[in-house]
């Protein structure tokens, strides 16, 4: 399956093809057209299979989709990773993603100085 044939915002696709990819996965081919249509969704596969890729394609769509509520700076969305190290991937993975929607992703994790992280 290609990206194309799904409901991807053209923002998105953008951000898909700038990181190279072309089909999608097995995993992202059996959750992306659910997760697109706003059905919850739970997956599990080997790392390297594009299970992070997924779920950010569908969060960028859906955010792109509905309106902000308007208050301010208060984050639309917050993922939660359980070390340092995805909360890094993540982080790298949506930027490159999520490049083309104007969005600010701010990376927060524990064991450094919040002012830092903050500023």
């Amino acid at each position: 399956m290609r990206f194309e044939e799904l409901d991807i915002p053209p923002q998105v696709l953008e951000g898909i093809k700038t990181a190279g990819f072309k089909e999608c996965t097995p995993v992202q081919a059996l959750t992306l057209p659910l997760a697109l249509r706003g059905k919850d969704i739970a997956a599990q596969a080997q790392t390297g299979t594009g299970k992070t890729a997924a779920f950010l394609i569908a969060v960028f769509s859906r955010m792109l989709s509905s309106r902000s509520q308007g208050r301010g700076q208060s984050p639309r969305a917050l993922i939660i990773a359980p070390t340092r190290e995805l909360v890094v991937q993540i982080d790298a993975e949506a930027r490159l993603l999520g490049a083309g929607t104007g969005f600010r992703i701010v990376p927060v994790y524990g064991v450094i100085y919040y002012l830092k992280q903050r500023e």
